[in-house]
């Protein structure tokens, strides 16, 4: 996809299609990430607490109960990944 690059004030903008806005279900106050990457960019829609609750366990936020959480009412966060301070 080729998109063109604008001027906004001091910045250059891109517009993003609005097919891809509805396939990434994207929305206007969104937080994206940029990353540089090999010379390119790559952005990504910035995951909430909610949208990361949700992946884990398979379902959405509003259906997740107490009985999924467990007995001991903490949420597991997966497996250490390095640096975690608890």
């Amino acid at each position: 996809m080729k998109l063109t690059l604008s001027k906004w004030g001091n910045s250059l903008a891109v517009r993003i299609p609005a097919k891809t806005i509805d396939s990434l279900k994207l929305e206007a106050g969104d937080k994206i990430e940029l990353q540089l990457k090999d010379g390119g960019m790559f952005l990504k829609k910035e995951e909430s607490t909610i949208d990361i609750f949700e992946k884990f366990y398979g379902k959405p936020f509003s259906e997740i109960t107490l009985d999924d959480i467990g007995p001991a009412k903490e949420i597991d966060w997966g497996e250490d990944v390095g640096g975690e301070v608890l």
